[in-house]
C-alpha cells in the first residue's frame, strides 16, 4: 500500500494510521461495543456539516473540516460496519478519539440512530498507530 492510499485521521499535530488500526483488529478481533451517536455528534460539531453551507472552510478544534467532508458519501456509508475509537492517556485517565467513522457518524446522527457499534482501541494499541 502507498503513502498516497494509506488512510490517516489527524487531531492537531497527532496522526493516526487507520489502515494499521484496520489491521490490528483483524489480528485481535474483540467484542463490538454500542457508541453513543449524539455524544460523538456534539463533540465533532457533526450537526455543522452540510451539504449547503457556502462559506468558507473551516476547522473545528476538534474533529473534521467542512472543507473535506461529503454529506453524499456519508448517506451512502454501511452503518453495521463498526467506527474505530482510540484510546489515548491525558493526565493518568483515558480520553477517547473517533478516528474512523465521522461519515458513518453523521448518518446515524441524520437518520436518528442512538448508536452504531465500534471498536475500542486499548492506549497501548493506540499508540502503534500513532504516527511519531
Amino acid at each position: 500500500m502507498t503513502a498516497a492510499s494509506r488512510q490517516m485521521f489527524r487531531y492537531g499535530g497527532w496522526v493516526f494510521d487507520v489502515d494499521r488500526a484496520r489491521r490490528l483488529l483483524e489480528e485481535h478481533p474483540r467484542a463490538v461495543e454500542p457508541t453513543p451517536v449524539a455524544d460523538w455528534s456534539d463533540a465533532y460539531h457533526l450537526s455543522l456539516l452540510r451539504p449547503d453551507y457556502d462559506g468558507p472552510p473551516w476547522c473545528p478544534v476538534f474533529g473534521p473540516d467542512q472543507s473535506h467532508f461529503n454529506v453524499d458519501h456519508a448517506m451512502r456509508t454501511d452503518l453495521s460496519k463498526p467506527v474505530t475509537i482510540a484510546t489515548m492517556d491525558f493526565d493518568g485517565a483515558p480520553a477517547l478519539l473517533l478516528i474512523d467513522g465521522v461519515h458513518r457518524m453523521y448518518r446515524a446522527m441524520t437518520e436518528g440512530r442512538p448508536t452504531l457499534p465500534a471498536h475500542v482501541l486499548t492506549i497501548a494499541e493506540t499508540a502503534t498507530i500513532r504516527e511519531h
